[in-house]
């Protein structure tokens, strides 16, 4: 620094304490109030937030983290899956769980998980639409096409046949 500016690291310390403390003394409380039935949240995901507090809102329950090194918040949701969507749904899990494995393009796999969260969350309405989940199983098995066919870039035999086997699955669990 030209200037000779230099940051006072020992008072930003000082004020986040006291920050906190106030925090500690005068809790903030916002009330919310939602309508479920309108609601359809997707799957929950990771997020790694660095720079500032963390709000979690999951229908009456919030979660704040504020100024911690290593916080681990978990929520706990349920949701019952349309009769004769049960397989599909557990292989689409599978499947998101195993993304990275698999060694899609960035584009691809972005695209991949978001069909997967289309799957999952048409299959637990009431009336799923037939039509929405076999256009999302499409997409998924075009984009896992490339690797089963040892065709994409960093492919290996085991997630090659990770993918066909994958493809199969949900072919088979859409007939069925």
């Amino acid at each position: 620094m030209a200037s000779g500016f230099k940051i006072n690291k020992q008072g930003i310390r000082q004020m986040t304490r006291e920050i906190e403390r106030e925090f500690a003394k005068n809790p903030v409380r916002i009330p919310l109030q939602a309508d479920p039935s309108t609601m359809q949240l997707p799957p929950a995901t990771t997020v790694n937030n660095y720079n500032g507090p963390v709000v979690t809102v999951t229908g009456d329950h919030a979660q704040l983290a504020w100024n911690n090194h290593d916080v681990v918040q978990t929520q706990k949701s349920t949701e019952q899956i349309a009769p004769g969507y049960e397989e599909l749904a557990d292989l689409v899990t599978r499947l998101l769980a195993s993304l990275s494995s698999l060694r899609l393009d960035p584009e691809d796999e972005t695209e991949a998980q978001a069909s997967s969260e289309t799957i999952l969350r048409e299959v637990v309405k009431a009336e799923p639409d037939r039509g929405i989940i076999k256009r999302s199983v499409t997409m998924l098995k075009g984009l896992l096409a490339p690797v089963a066919a040892g065709i994409s870039k960093a492919v290996t035999q085991e997630s090659s046949e990770a993918a066909q086997q994958m493809i199969e699955s949900l072919g088979n669990a859409l007939l069925s």
